[in-house]
């Protein structure tokens, strides 16, 4: 079984610390990439030092093209990182084994759909330790999936562009396959997709800053009202 670890890289400057976590791994991904959007940070310095195959874009194809890089690669699981993540060191053996025993997507955080009949305070959206995998509507920070699940998240044409890659690639894998979606078992700090405990996640770069929430509802909105979706609390 062969995998493959897509790391973004846009205007944040994570990117070394994700690398060295990524070299202590427990178990190593047979290709690492670096899907880099635009110009906005040189890392010709790093490929002196590391490992890891480029792949720059002049357009930037914001949420989705790192994903759409996946096809290319000849592998069985693959792993796309955020930017704003830094993952212990036993992360990848931790989402790999997940991934193949539940045969789901794995995710770092979770959420229910908006206006959700499950009440705030019971969504399984934190990053922190968790004893059992969470079933949820969509997760977000790390995906960790079979390559072959990326033809059911194609296959459908996205509302936007500018959001909703996390909910468009679980929603879809449910929708046409069958595949849940779970946050991930974290026992301990090396399991953990993020061990800054999400302090590096609300800089000026952050998404959830510059896309208002009315247009994640309306991609939700979308998959019910073309695809007839079903939430899990439907």
């Amino acid at each position: 079984m062969k995998t493959l670890l897509v790391l973004t890289q846009y205007k944040r400057n994570n990117l070394e610390k994700q690398l060295i976590q990524i070299n202590s791994q427990t178990i190593k991904p047979d290709y690492i990439v670096v899907f880099q959007n635009e110009n906005h940070i040189d890392i010709s310095e790093l490929k002196k030092t590391y490992n890891f195959i480029h792949i720059k874009s002049d357009y930037n194809t914001k949420f989705f093209g790192r994903f759409a890089a996946c096809f290319t690669f000849p592998v069985d699981i693959c792993i796309v990182m955020d930017d704003d993540i830094i993952p212990g060191n036993n992360c990848l053996n931790n989402y790999i084994s997940q991934c193949v025993n539940l045969n789901s997507i794995i995710g770092g955080n979770g959420r229910m759909r908006f206006n959700s009949s499950i009440p705030k305070n019971k969504h399984p959206s934190d990053i922190g330790v968790r004893t059992e995998p969470i079933i949820v509507d969509y997760v977000g920070h790390l995906w960790c999936f079979k390559k072959e699940w990326l033809y059911h998240m194609f296959s459908i044409p996205p509302y936007t562009y500018d959001t909703g890659e996390d909910m468009h690639l679980c929603f879809s894998s449910r929708l046409i396959g069958g595949i849940s979606s779970y946050t991930a078992r974290q026992l301990t700090n090396k399991d953990m997709c993020d061990i800054t405990n999400n302090s590096l996640a609300c800089d000026e770069h952050s998404s959830f800053k510059k896309t208002s929430n009315n247009l994640r509802e309306d991609v939700q909105k979308y998959f019910i009202q073309k695809y007839n979706y079903k939430f899990i609390d439907n």
